[in-house]
C-alpha cells in the first residue's frame, strides 16, 4: 500500500511539474510572440496574458488584445480573446471570441456582434503549426462598418480540413441561413420589394489550392493566396430565386480567374434584373444577354429556369460569346 501511495504521489507531482512547465512555457511564448511582432513593426499590445485550467487544461486568457499589421493595413482588437486547450494536446485549441470585436482595413472599419462565436482549431504538432483542420460557428452576428452600412446573420457555419493527396490545398465548407444584407444593398437588388428582407440559405463546398501553407508565417508574415478552386457547390436560396454553381478555375498571380462555371437558376429573369442593379452586368449588354438566356431556357425545359456555363478569361465573364462583365480579382490582403 505504501508503494502504491508512493508511485501516486510521485505521477501527481510529475503531472504538477509538467502543467506548472507547460503553463509557463506558453506565457512566455505568446508573449515572445508579441515581442517579435513589435520587433517587425506591428502594433501588438496586450495587457495580461492569464493562463489557467489546472490540472488538466491550458485556459488562456489575452485581454485587451490589439494587433495592426503594417504591410497590409489589416488590424483587429478585442476586449479578450480565449485559447482553450487540453494539456497533453495543447496543438487543439477552442477559440472564445467577446461580444464585440472590430477588424480594420485600408478601405474600412467592421464592428463584429454576436450572441456567441466559439472556433476550433487544429494545427500539427510541428514548430510552424500547419493548420490540419477548423470549425467556427457564429450565432446572432451583425456587421457594422464605418461607411454606415450593416448586415445580420442568424447564423453561420464554417469548416475546413487538409486535403491528403494535396500540398496546401483545404476543403472549406460554409451555410448560412438569415442573412440580411445591408438596406442600401437590398433597395439596389429589389427596389420593389418583392423578395423577402433575408437570403434564407447560402452554401459553399469548394476545394482550395493555396501557395503557401496556413501556419504561423501566414499570420507573420503573408497570407497564402488562392491558386485554383474546385467548386463542388455554390448555392443561395432567396424567396423564389434559386441558384446553383459549380465548376473549376485557375488564379494567376495578379488574382485574375480563368475556368468554367456551370450555373443553374430558378427565377432567372429576376437574378438578371439583381446582376445588373449590382454592377455585375453591364446594363448595355442586359437585353442581348438576356435574348440569350431565354433561348437557353427554351432548351432545356421550364422558361424560368436556366442551365447555362460562364467562361472566365482575359479578366472577362463571358456567357457563351458574350461578355457579362469583368471577372472578380481573387486576393487576400
Amino acid at each position: 500500500m505504501g508503494r502504491l501511495i508512493a508511485g501516486v504521489l510521485v505521477v501527481a507531482l510529475a503531472w504538477m511539474s509538467w502543467w506548472a512547465f507547460g503553463s509557463s512555457a506558453l506565457d512566455r511564448a505568446l508573449t515572445a510572440w508579441v515581442e517579435e511582432r513589435r520587433a517587425e513593426g506591428w502594433a501588438a499590445d496586450v495587457a495580461d496574458i492569464d493562463v489557467a485550467g489546472f490540472p488538466n487544461r491550458f485556459d488562456t486568457t489575452l485581454s485587451d488584445v490589439r494587433l495592426a499589421d503594417p504591410d497590409t493595413g489589416v488590424a483587429w482588437s478585442a476586449s479578450f480573446l480565449q485559447l482553450l486547450a487540453l494539456a497533453y494536446k495543447p496543438h487543439q485549441v477552442i477559440a472564445v471570441l467577446p461580444g464585440e470585436h472590430r477588424l480594420s482595413t485600408p478601405l474600412q472599419t467592421f464592428t463584429f456582434t454576436h450572441d456567441q462565436a466559439r472556433g476550433s482549431v487544429f494545427m500539427e504538432p510541428k514548430p510552424s503549426l500547419p493548420l490540419e483542420r477548423s470549425t467556427i460557428i457564429v450565432d446572432a452576428l451583425e456587421v457594422a462598418s464605418s461607411l454606415g452600412w450593416s448586415a445580420t446573420l442568424e447564423q453561420g457555419r464554417f469548416a475546413t480540413e487538409q486535403v491528403p493527396a494535396r500540398t496546401n490545398a483545404h476543403r472549406f465548407g460554409a451555410e448560412l441561413t438569415g442573412f440580411r444584407p445591408p438596406n442600401a444593398t437590398r433597395t439596389l437588388l429589389d427596389p420593389a420589394g418583392l423578395l423577402p428582407q433575408a437570403v434564407e440559405r447560402l452554401r459553399l463546398d469548394a476545394t482550395i489550392g493555396f501557395n503557401a501553407p496556413w501556419d504561423r508565417a501566414a499570420i507573420e508574415t503573408a497570407r497564402p493566396q488562392i491558386i485554383d478552386i474546385d467548386l463542388s457547390d455554390l448555392s443561395a436560396e432567396w424567396g423564389t430565386i434559386t441558384f446553383r454553381a459549380a465548376g473549376a478555375i485557375t488564379v494567376d498571380d495578379r488574382g485574375t480567374p480563368s475556368g468554367e462555371i456551370s450555373i443553374k437558376a430558378v427565377d432567372w429573369r429576376r437574378l438578371l434584373e439583381l446582376a445588373v442593379a449590382s454592377g455585375l452586368v453591364v446594363e448595355t449588354v442586359a437585353p442581348t444577354l438576356e435574348r440569350a438566356l431565354e433561348f437557353l431556357a427554351a432548351l432545356k425545359g421550364p422558361s424560368d429556369t436556366i442551365d447555362a456555363d460562364l467562361t472566365l478569361r482575359a479578366g472577362k465573364v463571358f456567357l457563351g460569346p458574350i461578355p457579362i462583365g469583368d471577372a472578380p480579382k481573387i486576393v487576400i490582403r
